[in-house]
């Protein structure tokens, strides 16, 4: 098994990939960059691994599409753990004004030490502070000119987690799980893909389709995914 991973030297500037024998825990080789045909040329030269541990970057899975045709992917542990952790951050974020309501007893009376903690917390928790420094470092990386893609990749996470970041007006706007919602093409068609979204039909090709006989003259990208509840 073949565990391909990138880091930098230089933060935001200069990259490696490095190939690890995955069985003995051995460094196989440092390739400069992380560019897609500097791997697929070495996995050529290299004919073997017929597992190959990845991160889960498309650039990463066309470099072994190409080099290693014949070799199964799979994702590593360390970004299966990270994605997860990202996915329940998110849902917290959600359903954090429910998370901080007040608690209620069954006889109507508030429970006065549930209260007094929530109103006199006061110490940042880690997603919290994660959020945070997340929120700073998307905001210094694309006035060095860095795209969606390159910050998303420096910062081990999504593209749409960092549109969403750097959408945001401050940090406050991501710990509260809302924005203040804001003017779109989709808004006419909304209770039309409200209908089928709650039927469990997201398809985006054809509810674009459907759209476009409606009137609708946007991309099917902007309707690709359900709007968080």
């Amino acid at each position: 098994m073949l565990g391909v991973d990138d880091f930098a030297t230089r933060r935001g500037q200069h990259y490696v990939t490095v190939l690890i024998d995955c069985e003995t825990g051995q460094s196989l080789d440092l390739l400069p960059g992380r560019n897609a045909a500097t791997l697929a040329g070495w996995l050529r030269e290299h004919p073997g691994p017929e597992i190959i541990c990845r991160d889960r970057g498309g650039s990463c899975a066309d470099s072994t599409r190409t080099g290693a045709p014949n070799a199964i992917q799979v994702a590593d542990r360390f970004h299966l753990w990270q994605n997860l952790a990202t996915a329940v951050e998110r849902s917290v974020r959600r359903h954090n004004e429910y998370l901080k309501e007040v608690a209620v007893r069954d006889d109507g009376l508030t429970n006065d030490a549930i209260a007094g903690h929530a109103n006199t917390e006061k110490e940042m928790s880690p997603i919290e502070a994660r959020i945070c420094e997340r929120h700073a470092t998307v905001l210094a990386l694309p006035a060095q000119k860095h795209g969606i893609r390159e910050v998303a990749r420096e910062l081990h996470t999504g593209g749409n987690t960092v549109r969403r970041t750097a959408r945001a007006a401050g940090p406050e706007e991501l710990l509260s799980g809302r924005r203040q919602p804001r003017p779109s093409q989709l808004d006419p068609y909304k209770p039309h893909l409200d209908k089928h979204w709650a039927a469990g039909f997201t398809n985006a090709i054809h509810l674009h389709a459907e759209l476009q006989e409606l009137g609708h003259r946007g991309s099917h990208q902007t309707i690709s995914e359900p709007p968080p509840t």
